[in-house]
């Protein structure tokens, strides 16, 4: 058997006074799943402190970037972060995820953290 990367997700909302204005991106209640070979071995698996100035990850150890997921480990405060120095697409607030999302080779992550310090865990599964 194959070394594999499974992504498991799944996401609705439904309105509180509304039952018809509802969304749910499941098949029929079913999360989508999805299983990659993995070519590679590499894993990088760190939790640094974010600080309120930009900081950058670089994925070491990993020939060829691939699944990414992040997780702010805060309780009260969110982190900015984006692929490009100064530029944040995607904000994690206290305890949110963002990914998982693949990441182009040469890819470097840039985090920010609003008030104070986080500590973000930050995992990448080689391609």
């Amino acid at each position: 058997m194959a070394d594999e990367i499974t992504i498991t997700w799944g996401m609705s909302r439904k309105h509180a006074t509304n039952t018809r204005d509802t969304h749910d991106s499941t098949q029929s209640g079913t999360p989508f799943r999805k299983t990659y070979t993995q070519t590679g071995v590499g894993q990088f698996d760190v939790k640094p402190s974010i600080g309120t100035s930009e900081e950058t990850i670089t994925f070491t150890d990993i020939a060829t970037n691939g699944w990414c997921v992040m997780t702010n480990m805060d309780t009260t405060n969110y982190v900015e972060w984006g692929f490009s120095t100064g530029v944040y697409g995607g904000r994690m607030r206290a305890y949110e995820s963002a990914g998982p999302f693949r990441v182009n080779t040469g890819a470097t992550l840039y985090l920010k953290a609003n008030t104070a310090a986080c500590r973000v865990r930050v995992i990448m599964y080689e391609d």
